[in-house]
């Protein structure tokens, strides 16, 4: 009976192994994905919402690792591999909850960062020493579709738009070279017409957000995963050690 559950557990570790490896290039993707898209913002996001993309792929990385602990352990039952495998499982499931904390916490930072960052890159357009800013705000307004911060009018007492009343061209609906020229001397009524009125902070705050959430729903997942490979490798360990000092 002692054998047969032995081989049981032996068997669903080395299965959950199978899954842990699927789980670390799942976080390697996301994280790779992620990176890039964060890589377009990362003026407006500041270098702590960069590090959750890396942290994703150091972790996917450590998992792949570890899986190899894990399936020797198991084929060949040995009571050391196995125990490694509990301990280095046990540790990235504490990095993964820190993460996931770290994330929370940082969700509810999101706009005033975005915020904060928007306000500089205003006054910083398309000045010297300010080349990336100034590609950021043509990337955020041109793929969203937006216009400013809080709207197209942000744009007004700017350092770009001080003496041609004028708004980038990514605003516009074309994105053509001048569309943008004079915008500000128009109503709102006739700018609906030719540009983009409503503001990217809104917009740049959910994309971000709706990221976090996928990256805590990614690692809800593989925590549970890895916490319930985590006992069937200390019960294995257990016993392999019984088995040891029986023989």
């Amino acid at each position: 009976m002692m054998e047969k559950t032995m081989s049981c557990v032996k068997y669903l570790l080395f299965s959950f192994n199978l899954l842990f490896a699927l789980s670390g290039l799942v976080l390697i993707i996301c994280g790779g994905v992620i990176q890039g898209i964060y890589a377009e913002y990362l003026d407006f996001l500041g270098d702590q919402f960069f590090n959750i993309p890396i942290l994703l792929i150091a972790v996917g990385c450590i998992t792949f690792v570890v899986t190899f602990f894990g399936c020797c352990g198991a084929i060949k039952e040995s009571h050391c591999m196995t125990l490694t495998f509990s301990v280095l499982l046990a540790f990235i499931f504490i990095i993964e909850l820190g993460a996931g904390f770290a994330a929370y916490l940082l969700q509810s930072e999101v706009r005033h960062i975005i915020e904060v960052n928007m306000e500089k890159g205003l006054q910083n357009y398309e000045t010297n020493g300010h080349e990336g800013v100034t590609k950021t705000w043509n990337i955020v307004q041109h793929e969203l579709e937006c216009c400013g911060a809080q709207e197209y009018k942000d744009w007004i007492n700017t350092t770009f738009s001080s003496k041609t009343f004028s708004v980038p061209d990514s605003c516009c609906f074309s994105d053509v070279q001048g569309c943008g020229e004079g915008i500000l001397r128009i109503s709102e009524s006739q700018a609906r017409k030719i540009i983009h009125v409503n503001g990217c902070l809104d917009k740049l705050e959910h994309l971000i957000v709706s990221n976090v959430e996928v990256i805590g729903g990614v690692g809800i997942t593989i925590a549970l995963l890895q916490l319930a490979g985590l006992l069937f490798a200390c019960g294995l360990a257990r016993n392999l050690k019984k088995e040891y000092e029986t023989v």
